[in-house]
């Protein structure tokens, strides 16, 4: 079966090694996982990419275990880095690799997500390519203070018609997620309020749970 047809975006947690270390990427891996993480993703912007395969490595690593079958896991704008593990597909921002250059790398069974926070990026999507967004800051987030900040009625306005999945992202924590899901993104990403917590296995388990609410209400 092809990635693409199985990835849940609901809570996506992306584990970067600035915030949460290099010396504590298994134990934060493996708490999120434990804690109902649905998708990782591998962000590292200041190390070596010898450094950043490694790390990458370990997380596939932990993937190997019949618990996590189910867990995608995307290397953040690495992109021949992702071929080269054969990672479950790779994120690329609007700063990165030409989004249909990553897909003719990665072939036509990894997924591909792309940052997209204007509407001219939505415009330019093309839904044959590209398998989910991930829109925002929605809320001021301390990972990228100098961005402009959407706000939740901007942000719902992104998703009443996406032409695919898209995940919010941006200064979410337990207190509004929920608001994100209901806004109409079908999962929420987090750094800090996941990998900077000090239990980020409960915390993971704080956003599993308001997503769920979020949806049946």
């Amino acid at each position: 079966m092809s990635k693409r047809d199985r990835f849940d975006l609901s809570v996506y947690v992306i584990i970067d090694p600035a915030i949460c270390g290099d010396a504590h990427i298994d134990e934060v891996t493996r708490a999120a996982l434990d804690g109902g993480a649905t998708f990782l993703q591998l962000r590292n912007k200041v190390d070596t990419e010898d450094i950043i395969e490694k790390q990458a490595r370990r997380i596939m690593g932990i993937l190997t275990d019949p618990a996590y079958a189910n867990i995608s896991f995307v290397i953040d704008d690495y992109v021949e880095l992702a071929v080269k593990l054969d990672a479950d597909g790779v994120h690329v921002g609007q700063g990165d690799m030409d989004f249909k250059a990553a897909r003719d790398l990665i072939g036509e069974d990894k997924i591909l997500g792309l940052t997209a926070f204007t509407h001219e990026h939505y415009e330019a999507l093309d839904p044959g390519v590209v398998d989910y967004v991930g829109t925002g800051p929605i809320f001021p987030t301390l990972t990228k203070p100098d961005k402009a900040v959407l706000g939740i009625e901007a942000f719902t306005n992104f998703v009443k018609n996406p032409p695919v999945p898209v995940v919010g992202i941006g200064g979410i924590t337990p207190k509004n997620a929920g608001e994100v899901i209901k806004a109409g993104a079908h999962g929420v990403a987090m750094i800090r309020a996941v990998v900077g917590d000090v239990d980020p296995k409960a915390a993971t388990q704080d956003f599993s749970t308001v997503v769920k609410e979020a949806r049946d209400l």
